[in-house]
């Protein structure tokens, strides 16, 4: 069933892009992202300065003196988005994958899987504030709108979801887990290959350090604002230049719609639908919405390729490793 689910909606959203390409005229819209030139490769510059941020940003949710350098972290990050924009699995499987390979190199298992919660958490937090930042300034620039008060319910929504997750964390609802673990490896015994973790007690010693939770919730807004400078550099090629205003509003609400719609691998389609819906509140052409929205996923392509191939090439390294080990 669960297949039939990620294939309906895989076919969905490349059948939505296509269409928004055929109908904006693809040959155009490609010319578009072509004549942006050098500027595609500042973009993809950008985009790893973004994802370096956000590597730094899970390394000091660790505290003080976490395990392993800062490129740990990083290099860990960039493939989590790998995974998350180039394969199928609804943008939290290489979060999960993140976490199992930090623990590969060295950091206990309960901390690595409860310092990715808290990752997640963090993100989708500081991706919030930056949405309801360009929320105001939206409504700063255009007034009250239906538009507007869509977007805005569409916050709100999500405000219980992120206050469900976050209280699940600290008031105890892993240590069901916890339990479930070591059931599992109780009833295996001596076989069982599964190790019970106490992911409780890992999230309380995160979160026993407000300190490097609040610099790293600093950190990742800091991953967010860059994208702003992706917007400028593709609208300076349409020899546009837009106000820091028009460029935040486009960037943290493109990503909102992003985000939203995580059950579509790669949000194909939505986010090219909320470009040129947010496009037009600044007199922007669809096709140039969409040429916007290519050049956004250049970046994805350029970090995720070489980033989903490095992974494999780390899998291989340890089941070799194990297999030595073992024998």
């Amino acid at each position: 069933m669960l297949r039939w689910t990620v294939f309906v909606l895989v076919s969905a959203g490349v059948s939505g892009f296509v269409a928004l390409l055929l109908i904006n005229g693809m040959s155009q819209i490609l010319s578009g992202v072509g004549a942006i030139g050098l500027g595609l490769v500042l973009v993809v510059l950008l985009r790893v300065a973004a994802l370096s941020l956000a590597g730094l940003g899970w390394r000091r949710i660790m505290g003080a003196c976490p395990i392993r350098s800062p490129a740990t972290y990083i290099g860990l990050r960039l493939i989590r988005e790998s995974i998350n924009c180039l394969l199928p699995v609804g943008q939290v499987g290489g979060d999960m994958i993140g976490g199992r390979l930090l623990a590969r190199f060295g950091v206990p298992q309960a901390r690595a899987a409860a310092s990715i919660l808290v990752d997640l958490l963090l993100q989708a937090t500081t991706q919030g504030l930056f949405a309801l930042l360009g929320l105001a300034v939206l409504w700063q620039l255009e007034g009250d709108s239906p538009l507007l008060r869509k977007i805005g319910g569409g916050l709100i929504i999500a405000v219980p979801a992120l206050g469900g997750f976050f209280i699940a964390q600290r008031m105890g609802l892993f240590a069901l887990v916890d339990r479930g673990l070591r059931e599992i490896a109780r009833r295996r015994g001596s076989e069982g290959g599964i190790e019970a973790i106490d992911l409780q007690g890992a999230l309380r010693s995160l979160y026993a350090d407000p300190r490097s939770f609040a610099a790293a919730g600093c950190i990742h807004f800091l991953g967010w604002l860059m994208g702003i400078f992706e917007i400028f550099v593709v609208l300076h090629h349409f020899g546009r230049h837009p106000s820091l205003g028009e460029a935040m509003v486009l960037e943290s609400l493109g990503q909102a719609v992003r985000s939203a719609a995580f059950a579509v691998p790669g949000a194909l389609g939505v986010q090219e639908g909320g470009y040129i819906l947010l496009g037009s509140l600044f007199m922007l052409s669809p096709r140039d919405a969409l040429v916007i929205s290519l050049v956004k996923r250049l970046p994805d392509l350029v970090i995720g390729v070489p980033g989903l191939l490095i992974w494999q090439g780390m899998e291989a390294s340890f089941l070799r490793r194990q297999r030595v080990t073992t024998d």
